[in-house]
């Protein structure tokens, strides 16, 4: 009787480990849309669009901040554009590209990576003036929407392949409760990490992991934690591509470890 019962909790925390991480995994990215209030209102249908292929989408405008912590960002405008999107561009886009969208007549999309953390892809639509730069959006969206599900579709396959190495909020508390020697790692930003966080806990940055990656440990779990569970899966599994197998990624909410 006392073997069948704990086979049974056994079962029982298996089915709500995958009833927890299934919604993960089948939840859509997050797109980020950044524009001045020009080019938005030049491209209106544009986040109709992505959301109509099931993307989640949010638009930053010049006053707006924490697009920097989405999956996806699509930048409208060139290295000249107004408010905050011409600095955006100017940092990112090529010298060669900028001169063309200063000397003629020129649009383009140029994609990036890793500009705020690891596994983050960056779009910029430009092009010359406003009608071009709507010119670049009617021409690339649709590859922009085929990029953006197709490696969404791998990431969601690399998540549940590697459910072994994820832990849920319970389990993590246990392990602090059990006095084992843990390293703690708060992925999210410096401020985040300021407002509260774990005790103990180190904060490095998921868009900062690959400087600090030296002072990672080995020889004993690493656990990483951060808002919702999307940073702390993303920089476990870039650790994982360095070669650390200690390396676990808590799947929820930072709320639900206080």
């Amino acid at each position: 009787m006392i073997i069948m019962q704990k086979r049974l909790f056994s079962i029982l925390i298996l089915l709500a480990l995958i009833l927890h991480l299934v919604p993960s995994a089948m939840a859509e990215s997050r797109v980020a849309v950044v524009a001045n209030s020009i080019d938005i209102e030049t491209n209106p249908n544009l986040i109709t669009l992505l959301q109509q292929h099931g993307l989640t989408v949010d638009y930053f405008g010049a006053k707006d901040s924490g697009y920097d912590t989405y999956d996806y960002i699509i930048i409208l405008g060139g290295p000249d554009s107004s408010e905050h999107t011409g600095e955006i561009s100017k940092k990112l886009l090529k010298e060669a590209d900028q001169d063309n969208l200063r000397a003629r007549k020129y649009r383009l999309m140029y994609e990036t990576s890793d500009l705020f953390r690891q596994n983050q892809k960056i779009f910029i639509l430009a092009g010359t003036d406003r009608e071009y730069t709507k010119a670049a959006v009617d021409m690339y969206a649709a590859q922009i929407i085929s990029k953006i599900k197709s490696q969404s579709t791998e990431s969601k396959t690399s998540i549940v392949s590697a459910t072994g190495k994820n832990i849920s909020a319970a389990e993590l508390k246990q392990l602090i409760e059990s006095g084992e020697d843990i390293y703690l790692i708060d992925t999210r930003t410096a401020s985040e990490y300021a407002s509260g966080h774990l005790e103990g806990a180190v904060n490095i940055p998921s868009n900062k992991l690959s400087a600090k990656i030296s002072q990672i440990p080995t020889d004993r779990k690493v656990i990483l934690y951060c808002e919702s569970g999307t940073r702390s899966v993303s920089s476990a599994t870039y650790l994982r591509g360095k070669g650390f197998d200690n390396v676990y990624a808590v799947t929820y909410p930072y709320s639900s470890l206080k």
